[in-house]
Formats: structure tokens, sequence, C-alpha cells
């Protein structure tokens, strides 16, 4: 077993620091062993043809991720003051934390194998939970290092050496700051409720969460005020509550000096303080707590309704399909982690569109004028964003926690597997996506009026035309056939592709189809042809 990971020699020398507790180091240091070496095992993945490797899973997201950076790290280009720099690279660095810790690295700190495997050796849960926490902020730091990597370039070249300092204490600090505080509020969470219950408020925490994050970038924006080509600081009472404003703080202080003092404690004292509470009064508890997940309530009895059923008839090519609508639809419905994946980009399909239209509101003399310049406006196309995460977020239904059993498609007697991707496709979109899109287009036709209403059709059928491309453009794996990989579950290339597509879609509407009766008409049924055909042409990868 391979033992020269890089967490392991930084951690090794910190052996006296855990002298005291109840962690027995040389077995945390195992068990960090397995786990790095279980992941490098997930993440590089040999070609079909041959043995070549390929970059997948976590590393890929951190390219990815240092794509991104590159373009926050031009921002210590800028002729602004340090504070607000920082302020926002620390905003983006936080939003994309949270969203990794609580999409995907969720499913390891609350994952119950560990107890289930290992806890049947001579192993303390003060070890076992210390190692998965230390497991989870070692992947939160290379998230931070691959986001900050041009930041840190460019402003090594602006402020000198000194700003690589404050860097290094931010990338502990925060990275420590989003687990910490995510853990304490599972547990807490898992303290009050049990079973289903507990399940379901998981799923509304995370959803909760993501749009917290969101939030918290429209309130930061107000402690700036940009007079002409100046930019103010304006700290009021709130500021002290806002996380990135803590970081900015630290900056001004180590680099530049200034009376930003405040906001350094509180960057350091946040972090270390929730990590003092976690190993004293959290940890101890947690892993009891973390049991409660295994309480069952029983199932609830379901009907199926006629509504649906009419629905999965007249959508489905034949009975093989519809077969498979049901199944997908059962499946969305138990698997917990995968719906832990997929209602955080729910979330935000509905959040990005108005926080667009936000911009038109603040313009405005007031609310009043703001929702009245809204009316005849074409700011419902800001629908296109939530056809984006819409959209994207299909590829998650290839995951599942219990895809050992995907065995079971092999003792089908189909023809055409390829059905299973339709099937699972269109229960999706029954579920998960045209819901939300006919909820946004009824909210955009009460903000813009009824002449949006062509509009807002043509965009609903173009998301089912952007599902059609969807299932074409790369070769999907079987529906709930593949393992959860934290940090790992999307292509990434193929959403940067996607997003070229909707803003191509997004021109055509913008200057040929408008609000035009017959133009929306012509572009509404050519979208629902062209994805009819595309459903027809999906097609699977390894099918034999």
């Amino acid at each position: 077993m391979k033992s020269n990971f890089l967490l392991l020699k930084i951690i090794k020398p910190m052996k006296p620091f855990f002298r005291k507790s109840a962690v027995d180091f040389d077995q945390m240091v195992h068990i960090l062993n397995l786990k790095l070496t279980l992941d490098d095992r997930k993440t590089n993945l040999p070609n079909e043809g041959g043995n070549s490797k390929k970059l997948t899973g976590f590393k890929s997201n951190l390219l990815m991720l240092a794509f991104l950076g590159f373009f926050m790290g031009m921002i210590m280009t800028m002729p602004f003051d340090l504070f607000l720099k920082m302020a926002i690279i620390a905003s983006m660095d936080l939003f994309f934390m949270v969203m990794y810790m609580v999409t995907d690295f969720s499913n390891v700190l609350l994952d119950l194998r560990d107890k289930q495997i290992i806890m049947t050796r001579p192993v303390n849960s003060e070890t076992l939970n210390t190692a998965k926490i230390i497991h989870i902020i070692y992947y939160m730091i290379a998230m931070f290092f691959s986001l900050n990597a041009a930041a840190i370039v460019f402003g090594v070249g602006a402020y000198g050496i000194r700003i690589l300092g404050a860097f290094l204490v931010m990338m502990v600090t925060l990275s420590l700051l989003v687990v910490f505080a995510t853990t304490i509020l599972y547990t807490v969470l898992l303290a009050f409720f049990s079973g289903e219950k507990l399940k379901d408020v998981l799923n509304v925490f995370q959803i909760a969460v993501t749009i917290f994050t969101i939030v918290i970038y429209q309130v930061l924006a107000r402690v700036f005020e940009f007079t002409a080509l100046e930019v103010t600081v304006s700290v009021d009472w709130w500021t002290y509550l806002l996380a990135p404003a803590w970081f900015a703080g630290l900056f001004k202080v180590i680099v530049e000096g200034g009376n930003y003092g405040w906001f350094a404690v509180l960057a350091l004292i946040v972090p270390f303080g929730l990590g003092a509470l976690l190993k004293s009064f959290i940890l101890p508890k947690f892993e009891f707590y973390l049991g409660k997940l295994q309480i069952e309530e029983g199932l609830r009895a379901q009907r199926r309704s006629k509504f649906k059923t009419r629905l999965y008839g007249l959508l489905a090519f034949n009975q093989t399909e519809r077969a498979f609508m049901w199944f997908a639809d059962s499946n969305l419905k138990r698997d917990r982690k995968l719906k832990r994946m997929i209602y955080p980009n729910q979330a935000m399909a509905m959040i990005f569109p108005l926080i667009m239209m936000y911009s038109v509101l603040e313009t405005s003399g007031s609310l009043t004028e703001g929702l009245a310049g809204l009316k005849g406006s074409f700011q419902y196309m800001t629908l296109y964003l939530s056809t984006l995460f819409l959209t994207t977020n299909f590829e998650l239904v290839q995951f599942s926690e219990t895809h050992e059993a995907a065995f079971i498609y092999d003792s089908f007697p189909i023809d055409n597997k390829n059905l299973i991707l339709t099937g699972a496709s269109k229960a999706y979109l029954i579920k998960y996506e045209l819901p939300i899109m006919a909820v946004m287009g009824f909210l955009m036709l009460v903000l813009m009026g009824w002449p949006a209403l062509p509009g807002v059709i043509v965009i609903e059928a173009a998301a089912l035309f952007l599902m059609g491309i969807k299932l074409n453009m790369g070769k999907m794996n079987l529906p709930f056939s593949k393992e959860m990989v934290p940090g790992g579950n999307k292509k990434i290339g193929e959403t940067f592709v996607f997003m070229a597509i909707i803003g191509g879609l997004w021109a055509i509407h913008y200057f040929l189809i408008q609000n035009q009766i017959v133009w929306s008409v012509l572009a509404t049924c050519a979208y629902l042809v062209l994805g009819f055909f595309l459903f027809r042409k999906a097609r699977l990868v390894n099918v034999q």
C-alpha cells in the first residue's frame, strides 16, 4: 500500500500534539493512508482501450478550479484597495469550498461504512472521527491552493512576499472554518432528529446552506460603495458577521497594517475556537448521533398517481422505457446521497435568475419603480441559467450509493439498453426539472406580465431540447451504476461546452425570437421535434 502521501509527511511530525488526547496517532495515520490509497485508485482510472491513465474525479476538479482561479487572480491586478480584493477572493473561495463540502464531502462526513468496518477493530471513535475530518481538511486545502495559485503569483508581484504568508494562514484557517462549522451544524441536526425525518432535514439543510452562501455575496457587496473610480469601505456592526471580511482584514494587517485588527482576530479565533469546541464536546458524541442515520422508521405506502401513470404513458416510447421511468423514479426517491448532490444545484437554479434580476431592481429609485421596469422586459431570459443548472445536474443520475446492484441490468431481457437511459432522463425531467421550470416560468410571468408568455414557453421547450443535447454530448453510463466519488462526479469539460451551447440559444432568442408569436411558435415546435429526435438517438457507454 502506498505510504508516501504528502498529507502523511505533514502530520507525522505533529505526533506530540496528540499525546494528551484520546486519539491513537499511529492508528489515525494508518486509516488516513488507507483512505488516501482508495482515493488514488478511484481518481486514476485506465482508459477502455489500454493501460494508460486518464485524469478523472477530484483531480480533474482541481484543474477546473485552477482555471477559474486564474480569473480570480486577475483581481489582484485591479486598482482597488487590498481589503476589497481579498473580500472578493475570500468570498469566492468560501463559495466553492462550501459547495463542495455540502454536495460531495458531506457524504464522506456522514458515511456509516467506516463505523461498520473499522470500528469492528480495536479503534476508538475519536481516532476514526479525527482521521475523517483531517481527510476532508486535506482536500479543502488542495481546493484552496488550486483556486488561489494565480492570486498568490499576482499578489506576490504586487505586494511582495508578505502576502504569501497571509495566503498560507488563510489556507489553513478558511479550510478549518468550513469543515468545523459544517461538522458542528450536522451534529446539531443529528442530535435533534432521527431516522427518515433526519434524512429529510439533512437534505433541506444542504439547500439552506447553498442559498445562504449565495445571499452572503449580495450582503457583502453592500460593504463597498463605488463612487466614480474610487472604492470606499463602509464598516458597520454587521460587517463583523461576514467571514470574507475577516480574511480581508487579516490580509490588511499582515501586508499593509491598518485598523483591521478585530477582523484579523476573528479570522484566527473563530476557526480554532470551533476546532476546540469540536474536539472537546462534539466529536465524542458525533459517532453516537451518526448511528441514528441507521434508524429506519418504515416506508410509507405510496400510491402511484393516475396523473403520473398517464403522463409516463404519453412520454414513453414503449413499455420497456415506461418501466424504467418508474424504476428511476423510485431510485431518485430512495437514494439519499444522490439527492444530497442534486438538491443544492436545484436550489441554485431557482436563486441565480433572481440574483441576475436583482441588479435591475437595485438601479431603480425604489422597489415599486424597479418592479414596474421589469414589466415587458426580457429579464425572463435569465431562465436559461436555470436550464444550465438543471440539465447538467442530470449526469449525477449515473451515480448511486447502491451502485453494486447495477448487475441487475444484465438480468433483464432487454434488446436496447439505451431505453434505460432515456427512461431515467424522462423521470428526472418530471421529478426535478419541469416542476422547477414551471414555477420559475410562472414567477417570470408575474414579474414581466403576460407579454413574456411566448418567450417563457420557448425556454421551457428549450429545456427539453437541451436535455436531448445532454444525452448525446457524452456517452453516459447506466443510471445508478457508478460509485460516488467525492469532488469528482461531474464532467467539467462537457459543462463548459454546454454553457457555450446555452449561450448560443440565448443569443438566438434575444436577437431573433424575442416575444414575437410566429417566431416563438416556430422555435417551440423546432425544439420539441429536435428534442424528440435526440432522445431517440441517445447512447450509453459500454453497452454490449
